[in-house]
Formats: C-alpha cells, sequence, structure tokens
C-alpha cells in the first residue's frame, strides 16, 4: 500500500472511530432524556385524568357525562401504555417478604373501588379467611392484579358499560388460588393461546396486551401459574396460583370492621412545580374537607413547614431547584416528625435514582398518572399507619 494510500484508510478509520464516538454520545443522552420525558407526559396526563375527574360529579346531561368518562379511559389507556412498557423492559427479581393476599386485595380494591363504580361496575369479593400467609414481592403481584383487574374494566366499559367483577381467594394443597372473573364478552376461541404472547395481544378490549405479558411473567417469576378460562359470550376467568411459603413466628391479624377515615379539617402540604397538577389535587383535596396549602417548589415548601404543620406531605420526586429525595433528607434532618407523613408523587418510572431512592424509604409513593380517588385512598392508609403505631 502507498503511503497516500495508507493516509487515507487511517482517515477513514478515524471519522468511523468518531461517528461511532457522536452515536454512543446521542444514544446516552436520548437514554438521560427518556426519563425525563415519560415524567412529564405522566404528569400532565394526571392533570387531564385529574380535571376530568372534579367535572364528573358536577351537573352534566347524560351524553357530556359519557364524553367526559371516554376522556378518562383514553387518557388512562395512554398512560397504561407508557407504564406497561416500562414494566415490560426493566424486569425487576422478586423482592420478597411476609404477605397476606387477602389484606393486600383488600388494600388495591378499596382503591379502586370509587372508580369502578363510577363505572358502573360491581365488585364482588370472596376472600376466604383460612388461606396462609406466604412470602412474596407484594409490589409485583400487586400490580399483577391490578392489570387483570384493569382488564376486566376495560373490557366491560367498552362492551356493555356496566357489569361485574369476581374476586376469590382459597387454599388448595399447599397453593393460594386467586380467581379474578368478568361477566364480559368472553375472549374468541383462536386468541385465548396467544393472550400471553407479547407480539400478539393487542387483543380489542384487552387493554395493551402488554398487561397480561407482566401479570404472566410476574406469577412464573414466583413459582406459580397462571391460566385463563373463557369463552365468547360467557366472559372470562384468570386464575392464579401461587405457593405457600412458610413463614415462621407470623400470624395473621384479625380482620377488623374498617371504618374509611374522614380527610376533614386535617391539613396537607402539597408541593408539584406543575401548577395544573397543583390545582386538581389541591381543589379535590379541598372538596374531601383538608385544608391544603401547595408549593411549586420543593425550597418554598421547606420555608413554609418552618412556620406551620401538617398532617401530610405530597412531594414530587423531579423539580428543577430541588428533587424530592433532597426535600426529604433535609427534612429528616430539620423536622424529624414530619419524616414518615411524606407521600412521594412520581411520573419517572424509568428513572434508576428515582427507583432506588423510593425502596430505600418506607414511605408509600403514588405513580402518576393517578386517579384521585387512589391518592385519597393512600393518604387515608397513611394517616391510619400513623395513629397506629403511636404508643
Amino acid at each position: 500500500m502507498t503511503e497516500y494510500g495508507g493516509a487515507m484508510e487511517e482517515n477513514k478509520v478515524e471519522k468511523e472511530a468518531e461517528k461511532q464516538s457522536k452515536d454512543a454520545r446521542k444514544i446516552s443522552s436520548l437514554e438521560n432524556l427518556i426519563p425525563w420525558l415519560v415524567h412529564r407526559v405522566n404528569t400532565h396526563l394526571s392533570s387531564v385524568i385529574g380535571y376530568a375527574q372534579l367535572l364528573l360529579p358536577k351537573k352534566l346531561d347524560s351524553e357530556s357525562k359519557k364524553e367526559l368518562e371516554k376522556i378518562i379511559d383514553e387518557a388512562q389507556r395512554a398512560s397504561h401504555v407508557i407504564k406497561d412498557l416500562v414494566d415490560f423492559t426493566r424486569k425487576r427479581r422478586p423482592q420478597k417478604r411476609v404477605t397476606d393476599l387477602n389484606e393486600l386485595i383488600e388494600s388495591l380494591l378499596g382503591t379502586k373501588i370509587q372508580e369502578l363504580n363510577l363505572r358502573n361496575i360491581r365488585v364482588v369479593k370472596e376472600l376466604s379467611p383460612s388461606i396462609s400467609l406466604t412470602q412474596v414481592d407484594p409490589k409485583q403481584i400487586r400490580q399483577a392484579l391490578i392489570n387483570l383487574i384493569n382488564n376486566a374494566q376495560e373490557t366491560l366499559t367498552e362492551f356493555h358499560g356496566f357489569g361485574e367483577i369476581r374476586v376469590k381467594t382459597c387454599e388448595v394443597e399447599g397453593q393460594i388460588e386467586i380467581t379474578i372473573s368478568d361477566d364480559g364478552p368472553g375472549i374468541p376461541a383462536e386468541n385465548i393461546s396467544k393472550i400471553f404472547d407479547p407480539f400478539s395481544t393487542m387483543i380489542k378490549g384487552r387493554g395493551t396486551g402488554l398487561e397480561l405479558v407482566i401479570s404472566h411473567d410476574t406469577v412464573i417469576e414466583h413459582g406459580g401459574t397462571i391460566k385463563v378460562e373463557s369463552e365468547w359470550g360467557k366472559g372470562t376467568t384468570f386464575i392464579i396460583t401461587l405457593p405457600v411459603i412458610e413463614v415462621k413466628g407470623e400470624k395473621k391479624k384479625q380482620n377488623e370492621k374498617r371504618i374509611e377515615k374522614s380527610l376533614k379539617g386535617v391539613r396537607g402540604l402539597v408541593i408539584d412545580d406543575d401548577s395544573a397538577l397543583l390545582e386538581v389535587v389541591s381543589k379535590y383535596l379541598e372538596g374531601t374537607g383538608c385544608k391544603i396549602v401547595i408549593a411549586t417548589d420543593a425550597k418554598i415548601a421547606l420555608s413554609i413547614i418552618e412556620a406551620e404543620g401538617f398532617d401530610f406531605v405530597i412531594c414530587d420526586m423531579i423539580m428543577p431547584e430541588m428533587s424530592g429525595s433532597d426535600f426529604y433528607h433535609i427534612v429528616k434532618e430539620k423536622k424529624p416528625s414530619l419524616r414518615d407523613r411524606i407521600i412521594f408523587s412520581t411520573g419517572d418510572v424509568l428513572g434508576d435514582t428515582t427507583q432506588a431512592f423510593i425502596e430505600s424509604v418506607s414511605n408509600p409513593y403514588i405513580e402518576k398518572p393517578f386517579d384521585l380517588s387512589t391518592l385519597k385512598g393512600v393518604i387515608i392508609k397513611l394517616l391510619e399507619t400513623i395513629e397506629m403505631s403511636r404508643p
């Protein structure tokens, strides 16, 4: 090779290396940008859903109410697409702990019941009091069950506009069985074998399809099984079995009749850099009887808590001036009595930093976009937990 030819070849290699370096920087930049974009989209979807939900109780003609419900449904579907894609691409090994599955189901249905009632969907519970405690990742199992309930809800809303969802538990030969069934149109026989295939599950009326795949993978990861029974025109039933993993020294809590705590007179601080979401959340909570103070960033919130006391704080995780985690650490040091009263809200379902922080603290959190009644349920549960922990 001539000296000229060698120089050309070397120049070509350098250009190729430079191009690869630029491409790598672009990919890295995009990877950093995507979590922020997901957070912003989820925040705006929260506002859309929230404003629509504020309108629902008002006196509207039936046609307007139906159209408003469709706005909520479509916004929630958009949020499910984002969440399902994130859950599908970011698989996490189960963090198992002792769990009462009946209690878990009661809790998740408590947050869904108002939304289901608004859609004329009746919930029937048949929870066997004799099922054993076991060890599961409660967050993963809760999400798997919510996915199945959301699927049933979307199907009933789309095909009938009303219906019934039955949730049943029992224990059979060392296995806990959870059954979720609906009286919707069912699944055509040719589609039943495909519903747990991520590339074949875009079945009309059954969510994004990925919801079922995620639920399936979660159950299998826990050593369980999931199967579906359905006949076109006769509804659908999902049957989950989970192994009973022996728990030594743990006893089930006695079932007590639960009276929902009132939020009347309760003081709350809501921190978020999105003004629309602040307005929605504060209006809704004030409608429940809460006294609400708002702050557009965490630095302002710190000055507010110096002068005022609060029963709970809702704090966004991603804000330009100060993050939710930084706010938490300052509160922990300067006003420790408020530390356990913080509820974090986040649309950053992709961010490793956010996820690591959420898992490192015991505080409750709610993912954007959230249903306003779900937010109310989280606040009530927090206040009840604090009350029960008092000596």
